[in-house]
């Protein structure tokens, strides 16, 4: 009965930490987050990805006959567990492709300055370029000859590519293209606008690490201190862990380490 009854609260606390952590998500969003995750190189979607690896530990626990409390318990750490360390993948790419961005755009305005046009020095960046930033310039390069729309094609790239720096990017084109002006001097500034955000966002950064060491921290000495305990009093330990009040204790103390790192990963997530 403890069993399931943690199996119900388990369940209610996903749902309820889902919906808190990610508000107003809908399907625009779920499309343009997937899109971006798939084109600076990670493939699977982080929501999938931590579903997936939940489900694969739940099942090769449920195969050594485990309860179901604490198969469900560890198979949700091991989901969120996923979830963050696929969040800062994430986030370390996105940081790299506006870094490459930033440095494609000095090359942008030197070739501006040298006397040569905007299309012809976006191409020069781009054939310099490599990975996500040298595809998207090809792309932006290749539309603009063939006739498209400038905004359109804009428009569209700031939908594919959401960061901040991409959209500041495109904005400053699309701005350029519409009212004409020094292109140089806008896209230098935006390269410069770009590190400094970067720079603040990795200060800020910075300052969350104690928090994590002390979240890993927790988790070690807890788990240390359960082996140590097994150790020094196995037979109580395991009288414990095979009473339906220990099986319903201990999933409900892993539920609660989960839910604890996924609320700690997103208060110290920093957003400039």
């Amino acid at each position: 009965m403890l069993d399931l009854l943690l199996a119900l609260a388990l369940i209610a606390l996903v749902a309820a930490l889902v919906n808190a952590v990610l508000p107003g998500r809908d399907e625009d969003a779920d499309d343009e987050g997937g899109r971006a995750t798939q084109e600076l190189g990670v493939a699977i979607e982080i929501p999938w990805a931590a579903i997936a690896s939940g489900s694969i530990t739940a099942m090769a626990l449920l195969v050594v006959d485990l309860p179901l409390s604490i198969v469900l318990a560890v198979a949700f750490l091991a989901g969120m567990v996923c979830h963050v360390a696929l969040r800062a993948l994430a986030a370390r790419r996105e940081m790299a492709f506006e870094l490459a961005l930033a440095a494609s755009l000095d090359l942008v305005v030197a070739s501006l300055r040298s006397g040569a046009a905007l299309v012809e020095s976006l191409a020069t960046a781009a054939a310099e370029s490599r990975g996500a930033v040298g595809d998207m310039l090809s792309e932006l390069c290749d539309r603009l000859r063939l006739g498209e729309p400038a905004g359109a094609v804009l428009y569209e790239l700031s939908d594919r590519f959401p960061q901040e720096g991409t959209r500041l990017f495109t904005f400053t084109l699309a701005s350029h293209f519409d009212s004409g002006g020094s292109a140089a001097t806008s896209l230098g500034e935006v390269a410069r606008a770009i590190r400094d955000r970067i720079d603040v966002v990795r200060r800020a950064s910075s300052q969350s690490v104690e928090t994590q060491a002390s979240v890993v921290g927790i988790l070690a000495i807890t788990y240390g201190l359960a082996l140590l305990m097994w150790n020094r009093y196995p037979e109580r330990v395991e009288t414990f862990a095979v009473s339906e009040i220990g099986r319903f204790f201990i999933g409900f103390s892993i539920g609660l380490q989960a839910i604890g790192l996924l609320w700690i990963s997103r208060m110290t997530r920093v957003e400039v």
